[in-house]
């Protein structure tokens, strides 16, 4: 529809709806990398293949050993590669004093830009996948046949089936993914930013750690899809394997042995969560 409409009405409504459905896939491939769809293995990364890689053009198999190492080395800042960001911002204050000056002069303002940059989040994570892919695809050999495919279907199947012009195909494939950066930070970002650091990730139980490490958000029931069922995030890092739709069954489970252990439960509102963020990012500028 986005390749064959001309109102810029209809248009916009296109592109916001290829926006939702990209987070959709990019949920049902993250499910799929930890196995959660099904039992078995090859089927897993099936559908992680064909929902991630082909579908969003963030490489599956690059993305989930990454993604693995967040959840085993969570909020350590030497191993935990969410925490590996570029100069524009600064989660801790060894990362501040590690940047150029540069980098911490725009630590000054990041409680305000990397809400602006949001926008070009999801294009950041698409093109660091793609580019370690091209850096090793003896490795990753799979992703680098199926992201063949995924140019195939945003780019040969509109231009050389439909006629549609090369602008309007490129329009399509990025606008849509700048729609989805603030979506994805938005759901992703309250997750963790703000929250204990790791020194040494070895010294106490993988139980401690994933529940002091991790954020979980409270909305209504209703609101769990545009999460991805990521909002209940502590229950996630106890149990990856559990798939993100059920995750809420497990909340009341996790809350009773997390209060027997003394151990403090993190759970806001998104509006606190995105509040204790700013309050984090300011602490650092200063």
């Amino acid at each position: 529809f986005c390749w064959l409409e001309s109102s810029w009405l209809g248009l916009t409504a296109a592109y916001i709806a290829i926006a939702l459905l990209l987070a959709q896939f990019a949920f049902i491939g993250h499910d799929a990398g930890h196995g959660s769809l099904s039992r078995n293995t090859s089927m897993n990364v099936m559908f992680g293949q064909l929902s991630m890689t082909l579908i969003t053009g963030l490489a599956f198999e690059e993305w989930i050993g990454r993604h693995r190492s967040h959840h085993k080395y969570c909020q350590d800042e030497s191993r935990d590669p969410d925490m590996e960001v570029a100069f524009v911002v600064s989660l801790t204050e060894a990362s501040k004093r590690s940047k150029s000056a540069l980098g911490r002069l725009m630590t000054r303002t990041q409680p305000v830009h990397i809400w602006l940059l949001s926008f070009l989040f999801g294009h950041s994570q698409r093109l660091m996948s793609q580019a370690s892919v091209l850096r090793r695809p003896h490795l990753f050999w799979l992703d680098a046949t199926m992201l063949i495919a995924h140019f195939a279907l945003w780019f040969g199947v509109p231009c050389g089936l439909l006629g549609v012009s090369v602008e309007t195909a490129l329009l399509a494939y990025l606008i849509p993914l700048t729609i989805l950066g603030p979506y994805l930070a938005a759901i992703f970002w309250v997750n963790h930013i703000g929250m204990p650091v790791v020194r040494d990730a070895e010294s106490f139980s993988f139980f401690e750690h994933q529940v002091v490490t991790s954020r979980t958000i409270n909305n209504p029931p209703a609101y769990n899809w545009l999460f991805g069922g990521l909002n209940f995030q502590i229950e996630h890092h106890l149990f990856p394997q559990v798939q993100s739709s059920r995750l809420h069954a497990v909340q009341s489970i996790v809350k009773t042995h997390i209060a027997r252990h003394r151990i403090d439960y993190h759970s806001v509102s998104w509006w606190q969560a995105i509040r204790l963020i700013a309050s984090h990012l300011r602490q650092v500028a200063r």
